[in-house]
């Protein structure tokens, strides 16, 4: 056996290149589960897996022949970091865009400049495909506006047939934001809006989003079960069936100046909207001056 050892410790360059591979073999083995299992989701998994696979590493004679100290922790502290650092990433990328969050007097949450003459009043059901696929547009009249001239205010709006998921949804995002502020409180319907296969399925991973946005769990699962979020959400399905609300989306443009209000039924498009608020500036002009005109009609 120890002939054996020596010849090979000793065969020159075919040795030299044995190890070389062997090290091209173990560096593709590591990039490679870099890239398929490390996000914030399966860290748990990846954790486990770079665990068995420095393990491999560490008892691997080809690798062990060009490492120096503890191979098993090393690689494993070098991936951890490379995963956090991701996890880190995504997180910060889960506010961009969402600096203009707010909250007006009445504590809903809305994006935009509190004062703004118009507000776009949005019922929303997180579980609807339609306001799925309108979550853009609200956002976008509110970023081009002129002068914070539109802010838009959430408002939950769970519908009967997408329950129990879409209340749940909506909770989930009033104690996410309960605890990390308004930003929050837009990244987690956001998130949601992504993630979804709405229509009341909800997305398996659901139950990870405390963990993401980092709140204190306790304090989660508490407001989870708290008879105020539950009143909170009423309170709003009960403005919109004053309103008239009987389906999502539903957004009420408001003049906060001149308090008319108009309601824009299903996802329109922006070109909707900026016909309204271009009506009822128009009108408010008229008034303004004296003219009379025939009312905007409700949509």
């Amino acid at each position: 056996m120890d002939k054996q050892r020596n010849e090979k410790c000793s065969s020159g360059n075919k040795s030299v290149f044995a190890w070389a591979g062997g090290i091209v073999v173990v560096i593709g083995m590591i990039w490679l589960m870099v890239i398929s299992f490390i996000t914030y989701k399966t860290q748990v998994m990846t954790n486990q897996l770079l665990d068995k696979m420095s393990t491999s590493l560490a008892t691997n004679p080809v690798a062990q022949s060009g490492a120096k100290g503890n191979l098993q922790d090393e690689v494993k502290d070098a991936l951890k970091s490379i995963a956090d650092q991701k996890l880190a990433e995504e997180r910060k990328a889960l506010y961009k865009g969402w600096d203009k969050a707010n909250k007006n007097t009445d504590g809903r949450y809305i994006y935009g400049e509190p004062g703004a003459r118009f507000s776009l009043i949005n019922y929303e059901d997180l579980e609807c495909p339609f306001c799925k696929r309108f979550k853009e547009t609200p956002k976008y009249i509110v970023d081009t506006a002129t002068a914070g001239a539109v802010n838009w205010e959430w408002r939950h709006y769970p519908m009967s047939f997408h329950e129990p998921v879409a209340s749940k949804a909506a909770a989930v995002a009033e104690c996410i934001a309960e605890q990390k502020g308004p930003s929050a409180f837009w990244a987690v319907t956001d998130y949601w809006f992504n993630h979804t296969e709405t229509n009341g399925k909800g997305f398996k991973d659901a139950d990870s989003i405390p963990a993401l946005f980092e709140v204190d769990q306790a304090k989660y699962d508490t407001c989870m079960g708290s008879t105020e979020v539950i009143k909170r959400i009423k309170q709003d399905m009960e403005a919109g069936s004053v309103a008239g609300v009987d389906g999502t989306p539903t957004t009420i443009v408001r003049d906060n100046v001149t308090g008319k209000e108009v309601s824009v039924v299903g996802a329109q498009p922006f070109s909707k909207f900026v016909e309204v608020i271009q009506a009822m500036v128009t009108d408010s002009q008229k008034d303004t001056s004296g003219e009379t005109s025939p009312s905007q009609p409700e949509k």
